[in-house]
């Protein structure tokens, strides 16, 4: 049972990090300017996370799970996630991803 969790949260650990680099390649030069430190961290994050979520599927599949609570720990590394993010939409003074706003604005 906890086996499929794990994989289906890190294929989101994977969704995590290409939603960040695409999140990235929308934000403009003033953006990124105004939110240095934040947009940095927000890259390397997004990297992280696309990492380490092949890394835990590939893992959890060929080894099994490591410990019974690898399952909550994978969870818990969304907070890492939800608190870097809010730090670059503060940092930009977006209330809301970049990448969803100008989807927005294309199918309007």
């Amino acid at each position: 049972m906890f086996e499929p969790f794990s994989l289906f949260t890190s294929a989101l650990y994977v969704v995590q990090g290409l939603l960040g680099l695409a999140d990235q390649r929308v934000l403009t030069d003033e953006q990124r300017s105004r939110a240095r430190p934040a947009a940095s961290v927000h890259l390397g994050s997004s990297v992280a996370f696309l990492v380490a979520g092949i890394a835990s599927a590939s893992w959890v599949q060929l080894n099994g799970l490591p410990t019974v609570w690898y399952p909550t720990m994978l969870s818990l590394g969304f907070l890492v996630s939800i608190l870097v993010q809010g730090w670059l939409y503060r940092s930009i003074g977006v209330s809301q991803s970049p990448l969803l706003e100008r989807a927005r604005t294309r199918l309007h």
